[in-house]
């Protein structure tokens, strides 16, 4: 069995892993601008998951406990994250579900564009590392001296 590898265009990874035609410093350039000024659109943005909850109070006679058919209480909805090494969670009113889901997915472009920005730049140090190098003429080791003749 052999194995197949596949490197796609948009990942960080197959910008930097030789697997992609090496372009010029200027058009490496001119992408991170591009990314650059897809950044600055990005509006208001958070961290983390949103998550939907039902619960049960147990309270006898509450239809959240009937043997039949029990219908918890809820949606509740959750928002979890982690910023600075701190876990936090807190529940966010059904008013303000959607935007905490657009602030969500700005937070995912964000980190992608940041993500592909890195690499570009990984790619275009690396681009002009090669550049100088063959541009720069080797140096010739002096001949070593006769020891014996």
């Amino acid at each position: 069995m052999s194995e197949v590898f596949i490197s796609l265009p948009d990942s960080p990874r197959g910008l930097y892993n030789g697997t992609m035609p090496t372009k010029s410093p200027e058009q490496i350039q001119a992408q991170i601008e591009k990314l650059k000024a897809e950044l600055l659109k990005i509006g208001a943005m958070r961290p983390g998951s949103l998550s939907q909850q039902y619960t049960a109070c147990q309270k006898p006679g509450c239809k959240c406990v009937d043997p039949v058919r029990p219908q918890k209480h809820g949606p509740f909805y959750k928002l979890s994250y982690t910023h600075r090494g701190k876990s936090s969670t807190q529940f966010i009113r059904p008013q303000f579900v959607e935007e905490v889901r657009r602030q969500l997915a700005a937070y995912k472009k964000f980190k992608s564009l940041t993500e592909k920005w890195v690499a570009l730049a990984l790619e275009l140090s690396k681009t002009e590392l090669e550049q100088a190098r063959s541009a720069t003429p080797k140096a010739r080791w002096p001949e070593a001296p006769e020891l014996f003749t």
